[in-house]
């Protein structure tokens, strides 16, 4: 595991590579969400950054040689805005942490849940929000989601996660910290759900694609196909792109696999 990323040669990569998945936060862009929601939920304010010029450059030359995916556990419309400027031949949004995804035109809803999957997250974001009036300075908001909870904090927070089990008796959900809030969802459904959908879709191997990862709610998805973690303090892959600041692992990963394709050099 967390093999260097040179340890994956050219020539694999002209050979056997037809589509590429890009985590979102902390791969392709920085991490650092800024959000705000008033107490009664009428006014919400996100800010984060988006693709370099020279990012938006390599992605346009690498998706003449390969299938891009785009997975986060953003909202799909927010991925549609966030990344327009590389859209849409050859290129996948998947949302919500493998719940949507965006292909030729269509979107898909992968899982399907019950009554009582909505009544209970409907339940914890009730209790969320109450926690949100009492601790204002620390619960900043919730990203508008379909199927999941987003909610950003300033910190961990055990009481977001006590709410969760007062709700989940069947222990159906995961509650997991993203270094800017908690994702919350069903179990039954991630990241790699959503690329098991998409390689079908494609008719190639888990082999055939490359994924990326930062965080833990990567974990499912760098374990499927060649996973490249950019942050292997964090999480594991095959192979892995050390951490530095002021630098981007998808970025770095982009410019190695262009330099597979176009330049064809020997290893």
């Amino acid at each position: 595991m967390n093999k260097p990323l040179e340890k994956l040669g050219y020539s694999f990569i002209r050979e056997n590579i037809k589509a590429v998945t890009f985590d979102i936060d902390g791969v392709i862009v920085p991490t650092g969400t800024f959000l705000r929601e008033n107490i009664d939920g009428t006014e919400l304010t996100i800010k984060t950054y988006k693709l370099s010029a020279e990012m938006v450059s390599m992605l346009k030359e690498l998706k003449k040689y390969v299938w891009i995916n785009f997975s986060s556990g953003r909202a799909l419309l927010y991925l549609q805005n966030m990344l327009g400027d590389i859209l849409w031949d050859r290129v996948t949004l998947t949302a919500e942490n493998g719940n949507f995804i965006l292909m030729n035109g269509k979107v898909e809803q992968i899982a399907e849940y019950d009554q009582k999957y909505f009544q209970k997250i409907t339940d914890i974001r009730q209790d969320l929000k109450r926690l949100k009036e009492e601790k204002p300075d620390s619960v900043y908001g919730f990203e508008p989601k379909h199927v999941i909870i987003t909610i950003h904090t300033a910190k961990k927070m055990s009481e977001i996660e006590e709410i969760v089990k007062k709700h989940d008796k069947k222990r159906e959900l995961y509650c997991l910290w993203t270094s800017e809030g908690y994702d919350i969802g069903h179990m039954k459904t991630n990241k790699r759900t959503a690329l098991l959908y998409l390689t079908g879709k494609l008719e190639i191997k888990p082999e055939q694609m490359i994924t990326t990862g930062n965080n833990l709610n990567d974990k499912e998805m760098l374990g499927f196909g060649i996973g490249v973690s950019v942050d292997p303090e964090q999480v594991s892959g095959e192979y892995a792109i050390p951490k530095k600041k002021g630098e981007l692992g998808g970025e770095i990963l982009a410019k190695y696999l262009l330099e597979a394709f176009v330049t064809q050099r020997t290893e």
